[in-house]
């Protein structure tokens, strides 16, 4: 039976799904189990953590069909932080180790959005979690990867980004430079502090800062929706960024102003104003995305991914 199973996983920065399947004999996965872990992104929480979140959400999807962990055929890791080669070893080393499949690939984390999210994997996969990405493949197969720099120098528009752009306000509208906020007072009390000076050893207790500030997207959403100047005007440009991310591969890939849009990711998938905002930048840069399709679970797109590696020409549901 293990020759009928693959796993999808899609490891991000603040959680991590692993979604069991069995291959049909039409060539398309039922799913019989799935599993949650917190992050595996290397970059996020280090190598070994990553790891041990990776092997905790596989166990607990065997755990959620009710069957003893095994090796599965092909399991497809689209994971966040991973894109250097050297992680990968690492990480195929961990899995060969554990024993986890015969078959171990690494997607882009976009992959499986644009498998999951556009009729025929044709078309752009936008990617706003943590962090935030975008690829690209237009009719003939190009393919065009923008943004996924993260933290340090990219991630525009993500919830880290979001997050500590919250924090800048915060901190000047503190020493006056800037414009007062309703976010100091609702991140304040989310960060349990009286003063904005303690807000930075408040994120630290946590053990993971970028996390931390991450988590704390909602509350900026929360008060642009409230009418708060700052939050509103952080979101603004936060549309503003992802939506030149889209741009960008359209001209690049030559799509046109009409393209499939694949969105994924617990920002701008949970956020109605953000993407309201996206689709406003879209039209003033003349582009109209059609279909455009929320991937909530884009582990969906690692399993068929991975089933179209077992049975390539039945398509695996596409």
């Amino acid at each position: 039976m293990a020759g009928r199973l693959v796993l999808g996983v899609d490891g991000g920065g603040t959680k991590t799904e692993a979604w069991l399947a069995e291959l049909t004999d039409a060539g398309e996965p039922a799913i019989i189990g799935r599993g949650l872990a917190a992050s595996s992104n290397p970059r996020a929480v280090g190598m070994e953590t990553a790891c041990t979140n990776l092997g905790l959400g596989v166990d607990a999807a065997f755990a959620d069909a009710n069957r003893p962990v095994e090796r599965v055929s092909v399991a497809v890791l689209a994971l966040s932080g991973a894109g250097h080669q050297s992680a990968r070893d690492k990480i195929a080393a961990w899995a060969t180790v554990r024993g986890v499949a015969d078959s171990v690939r690494f997607e882009h984390d976009a992959e499986p959005v644009l498998v999951e999210g556009t009729p025929t994997g044709r078309g752009i996969a936008l990617i706003v979690g943590t962090g935030s990405a975008a690829i690209g493949v237009n009719a003939i197969g190009e393919k065009q990867v923008v943004g996924g720099w993260g933290y340090h120098y990219g991630d525009e528009g993500s919830a880290y980004w979001i997050g500590r752009e919250a924090l800048i306000a915060i901190a000047r509208a503190a020493d006056g430079r800037g414009a007062g906020t309703k976010l100091t007072k609702t991140i304040t009390a989310r960060l349990q502090v009286d003063d904005p000076r303690a807000m930075l050893a408040a994120l630290e207790k946590s053990g993971n800062v970028r996390g931390a500030i991450a988590s704390l997207a909602d509350a900026v959403e929360l008060a642009a929706q409230h009418g708060d100047g700052i939050a509103l005007e952080i979101v603004e440009r936060g549309s503003e960024e992802l939506a030149h991310m889209v741009a960008t591969l359209s001209r690049q890939l030559q799509l046109g102003e009409r393209f499939p849009l694949a969105l994924a990711g617990g920002v701008i998938c949970g956020s109605q104003l953000l993407r309201d905002k996206l689709a406003e930048q879209l039209k003033r840069r003349s582009l109209s995305p059609e279909p455009v399709k929320t991937v909530p679970h884009p582990a969906s797109g690692c399993v068929k991914i991975a089933c179209r590696a077992i049975a390539p020409d039945r398509g695996a549901g596409q």
